[in-house]
């Protein structure tokens, strides 16, 4: 074996037909190619002991979208209808989806407004809920009203807390005091996380790709939090966050962290960015196991009453 190719005892140089068969050749497993980085692939394949990667044909839902409904935020709100993104979210075969515009602006309402606005939302998530089980022609079974809620400088959530009544679960996510130390910014998001309805830690290193490095955070603290408490951590697939990174999804499978997919999507077209999530995966060695996004309705239903 050599750069140029396997020969036999004799020097002629072998030809094989597919990747498959070269493996074969060497006595290994085939090594899927986003694995191929030398950090122990060989050694698996050799030992049968290789993950089966999650697919794109496992996913059964996306969650985290941003539709138009006016939640009156400070972020930017999506280009679409609830109902157009349903339609987008049965074109790719999804079963759920979950609706998490921002939070409303914490400057620009008080309490009250704010549960005003949220319990607008929940009225019209309802209705299409309700229209969903009446027409059954579309493979989106059921959505999801959550919120993705900005993580204060103090850990505490951007919202009221009586307001996290009318969600079914919530994203919480940084936005802003990303040069906090990282003492300071592991207690931030794990006080944010501790809240029963603070279900998913949405793109966690708040990263920007050539545009803004990731915060810094205690990450096996953060994984042993997430792992005693049943919390998520979100595998943004945005291109522009691809967040949480490959490495890291690596050792929350080691050490059974649950992740989950969100498109991020402001318009219908970005719901298409769940394969850029899928490749950072499959990258980190997950399976569908690890990936919240492949139950089905009946269970990922199942995993919130088992919280709640």
């Amino acid at each position: 074996l050599s750069e140029y190719g396997i020969k036999s005892k004799t020097g002629k140089m072998l030809h094989f037909e597919d990747e498959e068969s070269f493996y074969k050749q060497l006595g290994l497993k085939y090594i899927e190619p986003e694995l191929r980085e030398d950090t122990g692939e060989i050694e698996a394949s050799a030992g049968g002991k290789l993950p089966k990667l999650i697919k794109l044909s496992d996913i059964k839902a996306d969650l985290q979208i941003h539709s138009n409904f006016d939640i009156e935020t400070s972020h930017d709100l999506g280009e679409n209808s609830m109902e157009e993104i349903i339609k987008k979210g049965g074109e790719l075969g999804y079963e759920y989806l979950a609706f998490t515009e921002h939070n409303p602006s914490v400057s620009g309402h008080s309490d009250k407004k704010t549960v005003e606005i949220l319990t607008r939302k929940r009225e019209k998530i309802d209705k299409i809920n309700y229209s969903l089980i009446q027409n059954g022609s579309n493979s989106v079974k059921k959505v999801f009203n959550s919120l993705e809620i900005d993580i204060l400088s103090d850990g505490k959530l951007a919202i009221p807390v009586k307001a996290l009544d009318l969600i079914d679960f919530a994203l919480v996510s940084i936005h802003s005091n990303f040069d906090l130390d990282r003492n300071s910014m592991t207690k931030r998001v794990i006080s944010a996380l501790s809240h029963p309805k603070a279900l998913i830690f949405a793109h966690p290193t708040a990263r920007k790709i050539n545009e803004r490095e990731g915060v810094e955070l205690n990450w096996p603290e953060i994984f042993d939090y997430c792992l005693k408490n049943n919390k998520w951590i979100e595998i943004n697939c945005d291109p522009m966050r691809l967040d949480l990174p490959d490495s890291l999804v690596r050792e929350a499978v080691k050490l059974g962290v649950k992740m989950t997919f969100g498109t991020d999507a402001h318009s219908c077209d970005g719901m298409n960015n769940m394969t850029f999530g899928v490749s950072v995966a499959r990258r980190g060695w997950a399976e569908a196991g690890d990936i919240i996004n492949s139950r089905t309705l009946e269970e990922f239903e199942k995993l919130l009453k088992e919280r709640w």
